[in-house]
């Protein structure tokens, strides 16, 4: 009865800190062996959200400071959850775990290897760290819940507020749908929109905020040694301060594929990195425009603004990306469209030009020999190996072309080898490690990379919330999120958010026009050229089932993929 005389809602939130031992291992995100942990520049935080409806039903939205989100995780978190005081208020349907992205924490936290080579290994005091920061945060905003009043609105960053570029305008100008732009407009290549929701009680009091915009937390770069939240986390804690006692502030990703708070070339002719010359204090000045923004959005908010009375629901399914057929009304009317099995191309392992590069220019160098090497000579024995195996050979780069393939996650094969024990570890320290693990058996389960994907919506009245297990570009997040809308309208839905890095990780989705161009977000699309059709033919289908009664949904899903105890043990370093 008290929720519905708050006006239909309740909400609690809390934060806990990220507590993990021990430096002189790697920092996950950029992917070099040398980008290793020596001090501590800030605290890294879990900050969480409940939402309740009138009738009782709950969501929880959580996010944490760290790269990625991994389903391993998520299990942790509900298993602790659920074995407590809390059994059954906590599902996998109604539970949504995000990642801030953050290049500057620790790695290691990831039970599939290809995420673990650069740190190095499976370290289970980080793990731990993150699962239990989850777990309490998630537990106390729960327990904190109260009358609530919800507001949703949105405000734009002024075109010439330094806070975002697009890092790959190449691609992203192959669009058929957007004006071309030149490389003196970069920021405007993007979405500047912030989208914000504001929880308070019935007297004003803050509980906290929830907005959404995409910029990739790499204002600190991969010769950086010291943790840090960088800009996103210098937004939450100034917001945080300006709101009182206990409010939680959550700065999520939306489309954050292509966007970076660096510019480079003619756009900023004059920065060295991003706007000032110590890559610490470009953080902070970034993360000040966001929490100015939120600041000047939750302001401007008004009684039109609140979320009307309505239910709080969710749904879940997962399925396999590695092998989607693509609705033909997204590839444009071609049939017999699919994904394919995840691959990493040459230009992931080369890097972002703007937000840092990956192997040294030697190696990719070398990968590109030893790729095209791979290729001819997987010909030569597909010739001799049957009719069925040239034709998963043609399936493979039909998918991902023109993609230069060098690692295929699903089988572990690193330019078509069966082993790498012969590749010259001495030139990299990443392929040493991958020689390590493979030598001690680490790497015999597979696949190296999740491909099995959690898709989520979370509903608060007209609200949805959509759970992207990954990193989307702008246009891509933009075609997605006008296909949920559309989809979600007859349920009286009214307004849509992509919350990217949620429940798990895969790589990049990008629209199969900017797939073409093979920059960085390209070669790390890896289920191939038609991964972009294939999540919106998968999320249409969710939400179709979604706006049926809960009774009669009909939400196919697939287990999960784990590791034995025993391969996890070889990965770990303690």
């Amino acid at each position: 009865m008290a929720a519905a005389q708050a006006g239909g809602y309740r909400a609690g939130a809390a934060r806990r800190e990220i507590l993990f031992p021990g430096q002189g291992f790697g920092m996950m995100g950029y992917g070099r062996a040398d980008n290793v942990i020596r001090g501590r520049a800030t605290r890294l935080y879990s900050r969480a959200f409940c939402f309740e409806d009138a009738e009782g039903s709950v969501a929880f939205f959580a996010q944490s400071e760290i790269c990625m989100m991994f389903p391993e995780i998520k299990r942790a978190v509900l298993a602790r959850l659920q074995s407590g005081i809390n059994k059954g208020v906590f599902r996998d349907d109604n539970l949504m775990l995000c990642a801030q992205h953050t290049h500057s924490a620790p790695g290691g936290f990831s039970h599939f290897p290809f995420y673990n080579f650069s740190i190095p290994g499976f370290r289970p005091a980080v793990f731990e760290g993150i699962v239990r920061s989850l777990a309490e945060a998630l537990a106390t905003a729960y327990a904190r819940r109260t009358p609530a009043r919800l507001a949703f609105s949105h405000g734009d960053f002024a075109d010439d507020e330094d806070v975002a570029f697009n890092r790959s305008l190449a691609a992203y100008n192959r669009n058929p749908g957007v004006t071309p732009l030149p490389d003196t407009q970069t920021h405007l290549a993007l979405e500047r929109r912030m989208w914000l929701l504001k929880a308070e009680t019935p007297d004003g009091r803050s509980i906290g905020q929830i907005n959404w915009f995409g910029v990739h937390p790499t204002s600190i770069g991969n010769r950086n040694h010291a943790v840090s939240h960088d800009n996103k986390g210098h937004a939450a804690e100034e917001l945080e301060r300006v709101l009182g006692p206990d409010a939680v502030a959550i700065f999520a990703q939306q489309f954050a594929g292509d966007v970076s708070p660096n510019a480079q070339g003619r756009t900023r002719p004059q920065w060295p990195r991003g706007r000032h010359a110590d890559e610490f204090e470009s953080a902070r000045f970034n993360g000040r425009l966001q929490s100015r923004l939120a600041q000047r959005i939750i302001a401007a908010q008004q009684q039109r603004h609140r979320l009307s009375p309505g239910p709080v629901d969710s749904a879940l399914t997962r399925q396999d990306f590695s092998a989607v057929n693509c609705d033909a009304d997204f590839t444009g009317g071609v049939e017999g469209e699919r994904t394919g099995a995840p691959c990493h191309g040459l230009s992931f392992f080369a890097g972002s030009p703007v937000d840092g590069p990956g192997a040294p220019a030697p190696v990719i160098a070398l990968l590109r020999l030893l790729a095209g090497l791979a290729r001819r000579r997987e010909r030569r024995r597909a010739q001799h190996a049957g009719a069925a195996k040239r034709e998963a050979l043609a399936a493979r780069d039909r998918a991902q072309a023109p993609k230069i393939i060098v690692s295929e996650s699903a089988t572990g094969l690193l330019l078509g080898l069966g082993s790498v024990q012969k590749l010259p570890g001495l030139l990299d320290p990443i392929l040493r490690e991958v020689k390590r693990q493979e030598a001690a058996g680490a790497l015999k389960e597979k696949p190296w990379v999740p491909s099995v994907l959690p898709l989520q919506v979370l509903r608060l009245g007209e609200l949805a919330l959509i759970g992207f297990p990954g990193e989307i570009t702008t246009e891509a997040g933009r075609q997605l999120r006008a296909l949920c809308l559309q989809e979600l309208a007859p349920a009286g839905i009214r307004q849509v958010v992509i919350s990217s890095y949620a429940n798990s990780y895969f790589g990049y989705c990008t629209t199969h026009a900017e797939y073409q161009e093979q920059q960085y977000e390209g070669g790390h699309t890896t289920f191939g050229s038609r991964t972009h059709d294939a999540f919106r033919t998968e999320y249409r289908r969710l939400l179709r089932e979604f706006i049926k009664p809960p009774a009669h949904r009909h939400l196919g899903t697939m287990a999960e993929q784990s590791f034995s105890p025993d391969t996890l043990a070889l990965r770990t370093v303690d």
